[in-house]
C-alpha cells in the first residue's frame, strides 16, 4: 500500500540521530535513514526545509571521549553515514537542494572542555557512544582518561581542541524541498 502525498509541515528536525536508525544485522544498513529522508521528502510541503545535524567521520575521531574507545569510534563510524552516503541518500529521496555547513561550535558549548564530566554517569548518559563500549575498553578509558587529565592535561586539552579545530564538530545540512 503506499502512502499518499501529505505535504503539510514546513519544517523537520533531524538531531544527532542517525546512528540510532541504522540496522547492523543486515546487508543495507542505512535502509531506515533513506526511509527517514523519504519519509521527510513525502510530508514537507513546496519550499519546506529539513535541517540536519550530525557528524562527519572525522568528526567523530576528533570527539576527545571517543578517542579514548577505539572500538567505539569503530562502532560509531559503521552506524554514521559518511557524508558522500548522506548526500547519496538526500539525492535518492527527490531532495534537489541542499547545503552543507560545518558547525564549529560543540553541541554542549563550554561544557564540552569540561573534562572531569565524564567521569559521572549523568554526563555519560547524555551520549549513546559510552553505551557501546565493552566493559574493558570502558574501564581502559576512564584509566587513560584520569592519567591524562592528571598528569598531561595541558596536552591533553590542546590535542582536544586542535582536533575540532581542524575538523568542526558537526555538520549542519539543509534540505529543500523545492516547489514542482
Amino acid at each position: 500500500m503506499q502512502k499518499a502525498v501529505v505535504s503539510t509541515q514546513s519544517t523537520g528536525v533531524i538531531n544527532q540521530v542517525l546512528q540510532h536508525l541504522v540496522d547492523v544485522r543486515v546487508f543495507d544498513r542505512f535502509k531506515y535513514v533513506t526511509a527517514l529522508f523519504t519519509e521527510i521528502k513525502r510530508v514537507l510541503k513546496p519550499g519546506g526545509v529539513f535541517s540536519l545535524n550530525t557528524c562527519a567521520h572525522d568528526q567523530i575521531a576528533a570527539m576527545w571521549w571517543i578517542a579514548a574507545m577505539p572500538g567505539v569510534l569503530e562502532k560509531i563510524q559503521y552506524r554514521t553515514p559518511d557524508i558522500d552516503e548522506l548526500k547519496k541518500m538526500i539525492l535518492d529521496a527527490g531532495f534537489t537542494g541542499f547545503t552543507f555547513v560545518r558547525d564549529d561550535t560543540p553541541l554542549l558549548g563550554e561544557a564540552y572542555w569540561k573534562y572531569e564530566g565524564c567521569f559521572s554517569e549523568e554526563y555519560r548518559s547524555a551520549d549513546s557512544s559510552w553505551a557501546l563500549a565493552s566493559d574493558e575498553e570502558y574501564s581502559k578509558a576512564m584509566t587513560n582518561l584520569k592519567y591524562a587529565l592528571r598528569e598531561e592535561r595541558e596536552t591533553f586539552d590542546n590535542i582536544a581542541r586542535n582536533s575540532i579545530a581542524k575538523t568542526g564538530h558537526t555538520i549542519q545540512v539543509f534540505g529543500y524541498n523545492k516547489p514542482e
